[in-house]
């Protein structure tokens, strides 16, 4: 199941998506749950952009769901949060981290669970050349703008892009 960030109107402009409603609607999420139970998942899964605060609450609030994916708030918890039987798995942002949840998963329940939050680490990664080369050719145009010295200090040089 999807979730989108409740509070879209606040963040951006209303008439951007005006065939679109946002809330937090914990009745739809867990009408939501029970329908795919009823249709015979063993597991839910929620894949969320709410942020973390939002997502715990949700799990207090709607029972069936046994896994939340957070986004949105760019937290990285080495270990899930459990609300209720709801576990919670909040992997960072901008590719920094990846976390792998295995389920046990026994007779239509959620029997276990284990989790481990992956660090990635770009320096030690072997780039896709044709993706360094894409974003080399992206850059190229204001490579004079992103290595401008803007400033200094004693010990440090800062520079726009780094």
């Amino acid at each position: 199941i999807g979730q989108a960030f409740p509070y879209m109107p606040i963040a951006n402009p209303g008439w951007m998506f005006p065939e679109y409603s946002f809330g937090i609607r914990d009745e739809r999420m867990q009408e939501m749950v029970d329908e795919v139970r009823d249709m015979g998942a063993e597991v839910v899964v929620v894949l969320s952009h709410n942020g973390f605060d939002v997502d715990k609450k949700m799990a207090s609030r709607v029972s069936g769901i046994d896994v939340i994916l957070s986004g949105h708030t760019h937290d990285a918890l080495p270990e899930p949060v459990l609300v209720n039987e709801t576990i919670i798995v909040a992997s960072g942002s901008n590719g920094k981290f990846v976390s792998r949840v295995d389920l046990d998963v026994r007779d239509g329940r959620m029997m276990g669970f284990k989790h481990k939050l992956i660090p990635i680490f770009s320096d030690v990664i072997t780039p896709d050349a044709q993706v360094a080369a894409l974003i080399d050719e992206q850059r190229a145009p204001y490579i004079n703008e992103l290595t401008e010295m803007i400033g200094q200090s004693e010990s440090l040089l800062y520079r726009r892009g780094n």
